[in-house]
C-alpha cells in the first residue's frame, strides 16, 4: 500500500469513528432528554402560596375550597373552614408529584383510564377534574385525574385490604392527547365536602355541672361536682349516678367532632325547633349549649352555643410568697389568654347546624334512670 493510500484509508476510519460517536451522543442525549421529561413535575413552577382557589369535580359531585382571610372554607358547606392540614399536604403533594411515564393517548383508550371529562354519560370511566387558581382567578393549573394505578403483586392469596395504588393516570388541559403516569394515587383528590371540613367543634374542659332537658322542656336530670377530685352526684338530691356513666357524660362533651356540616337546615328536617337541650359550665367560668335534634342515618343533627367568660384574677393562695405569686400570676394569664382564644373560635361555630355522631352523643341522651347504677340482683337463699 502506498502511502497516499494510507493516509486515505486513515481518513475514512476517522470520518466513519467520529460518526460513530455522534451516534452514540445522539442516542444517549436522547435518552437523557426522555428521562429529564419523565421526572418532570407535573405542576411545574406551582407556587403554593399563589393558589387560592382549589377545585374538584366529579361525576357526582363538585366542591370547591376559597382561601380568605380566615383561611380555607368549603363552599359546599356554607363556607365553613376547610381542615388546614388537609389542603396544605395536598398543594404540597401537587408542588412536588412527578410524572414517571408518558405516551401517546388514543381517543378510544381514554374510557379505559378513566379520563372521560366528569359530565360524561359513562360515570364509570369518568375522572376527576382538578383546578388550582390564584386569587385573581387566573388559571394555575388543570388537570383531569384517572383511574390509579395498582401495584402487582406476586401473591397466590388475594389481600384483605387489596391490590396497593401506587399511581394514577392523568392528563392535563393543556396537552389532553399525552397520557401521564404520575408518582401518587392522589387519594385526597376526591369532591366529597365532608372528607374536606375541620372536624373538631368544641372542647368542653373541666366540666363543673351538666344538665338535660328534654325536647318536652322539662329537665332530666343534673349532675354535678365541687371539683375535678371528687364524684358526680345529682344536683337535687343526696343520690349519686354511676360512676362510669356519669364519666361518660363528661368524656362525651370533651370532644365533639363534626361528622358533616349542613349547608342548608331550613331544607331538612333537623328537629332543632325541639331539641334535647345538654348545658354544660366549667370552672373556667364558661357555658356551653348544645341542641340536639333528629336522628340522620349514624348521626344527629346538632346545634351548639358558647357563653362566659374566664376569671380575670387569680386567688392567691394562703401564705403565698412574692416571688411564687408573680410566676403563677403570669401562668395563670396565659392560661386565660388560651381560654380566651379558644372561646373564641368556638363562638363563631353557632351559625353552622352540624351532623354529629350518634355514638359520642347517645351518653347525653341517656334519662335519669338510665344514669343510676344498675341494682345487684339479689342472691337466692
Amino acid at each position: 500500500m502506498s502511502r497516499k493510500q494510507l493516509i486515505i484509508v486513515l481518513a475514512v476510519l476517522a470520518v466513519l469513528g467520529a460518526a460513530g460517536t455522534a451516534v452514540i451522543l445522539s442516542d444517549r442525549a436522547a435518552w437523557t432528554s426522555a428521562d429529564s421529561r419523565s421526572a418532570e413535575k407535573v405542576v411545574p413552577g406551582l407556587r403554593i402560596s399563589d393558589v387560592a382557589e382549589i377545585g374538584l369535580a366529579g361525576s357526582s359531585a363538585e366542591l370547591r375550597l376559597l382561601k380568605g382571610k380566615d383561611g380555607w372554607s368549603v363552599r359546599e358547606r356554607a363556607d365553613f373552614a376547610a381542615d388546614t392540614d388537609r389542603v396544605g399536604d395536598f398543594l404540597v403533594k401537587l408542588a412536588e408529584i412527578k410524572v414517571v411515564q408518558r405516551e401517546s393517548l388514543p381517543e378510544t383508550q381514554r374510557g379505559r383510564m378513566q379520563l372521560l371529562e366528569p359530565q360524561s354519560k359513562d360515570k364509570e370511566e369518568a375522572g376527576t377534574r382538578l383546578e388550582l387558581k390564584d386569587a385573581r382567578g387566573g388559571v394555575l393549573a388543570q388537570l383531569l385525574l384517572g383511574k390509579k394505578v395498582l401495584k402487582s403483586t406476586t401473591q397466590s392469596a388475594p389481600s384483605r385490604s387489596g391490590p396497593e395504588a401506587t399511581g394514577r393516570y392523568v392528563t392535563s388541559r393543556s396537552d389532553p392527547g399525552t397520557l401521564l403516569v404520575v408518582s401518587d394515587p392522589l387519594s385526597q383528590a376526591e369532591p366529597s365536602a365532608e372528607q374536606w371540613i375541620r372536624k373538631e367543634l368544641i372542647r368542653v374542659d373541666r366540666s363543673r355541672s351538666i344538665s338535660a332537658i328534654g325536647s318536652d322542656g322539662r329537665r332530666r336530670w343534673t349532675v354535678v361536682r365541687n371539683s375535678e377530685s371528687v364524684d358526680w352526684r345529682f344536683a337535687d338530691s343526696a343520690a349519686k349516678p354511676d360512676l362510669q356513666k356519669a364519666t361518660d357524660l363528661a368524656s362525651a362533651l370533651y370532644w365533639i367532632n363534626a361528622a358533616d356540616v349542613v349547608p342548608d337546615p331550613a331544607k331538612v328536617d333537623t328537629g332543632l325547633s325541639r331539641p334535647v337541650v345538654i348545658k354544660a359550665s366549667t370552672f373556667d367560668g364558661l357555658t356551653y349549649t348544645l341542641r340536639i335534634g333528629n336522628k340522620a342515618g349514624d348521626n344527629y343533627y346538632l346545634g351548639l352555643a358558647v357563653a362566659g367568660e374566664p376569671p380575670r384574677v387569680r386567688s392567691a393562695g394562703k401564705g403565698e410568697k412574692a416571688e411564687d405569686k408573680a410566676k403563677k400570676d403570669k401562668e395563670f394569664e396565659e392560661e386565660r389568654q388560651k381560654i380566651v382564644d379558644k372561646l373564641a373560635r368556638e363562638k363563631q361555630l353557632e351559625r353552622w347546624t352540624y351532623l354529629v355522631a350518634r355514638s359520642s352523643l347517645d351518653p347525653l341522651l341517656r334519662d335519669r334512670a338510665q344514669l343510676m347504677p344498675e341494682k345487684k340482683a339479689a342472691k337466692k337463699g
